[in-house]
């Protein structure tokens, strides 16, 4: 019963994450600024996963670095391909990369998981 109870909150906690990484995402296409920028390498992360990373200009003319919060072990984008960003006007730390590949996988992914954990904790809720 316990284990059902932490299922089922892990996994609406992940659909709300994945929901709101959503929302986001559609915010900065209907509100966000574009901005040009290119891969410039990919950082390693602990679990031996690599993220992109993208230097940037925002319309001050001020260059910014970007981690795409997607990592996985075959980057999506390679080092030096140009890539588009977008942000909301005054805030360049709302920036996300506006691909298409790492957008879709990225809420995919975290829309999965929730919906895997959430059945899960269901299907042991309704067997107890």
């Amino acid at each position: 019963m316990v284990l059902a109870a932490i299922l089922l909150l892990i996994g609406l906690f992940v659909l709300y994450k994945g929901v709101r990484e959503w929302q986001h995402v559609r915010r900065l296409r209907r509100e966000g600024r574009q901005a040009f920028g290119t891969v410039t390498s990919h950082e390693r992360k602990p679990s031996g996963a690599r993220a992109v990373v993208v230097s940037w200009t925002d319309d001050y003319g001020t260059t910014h670095q970007l981690t795409s919060s997607q990592a996985s072990s075959v980057p999506t984008i390679g080092i030096g391909e140009p890539v588009t960003v977008r942000y909301l006007a005054g805030n360049p730390a709302s920036a996300y990369i506006d691909e298409r590949r790492e957008n879709v996988r990225n809420v995919l992914g975290m829309l999965v998981l929730g919906l895997g954990f959430t059945a899960a904790g269901v299907t042991l809720f309704s067997n107890s």
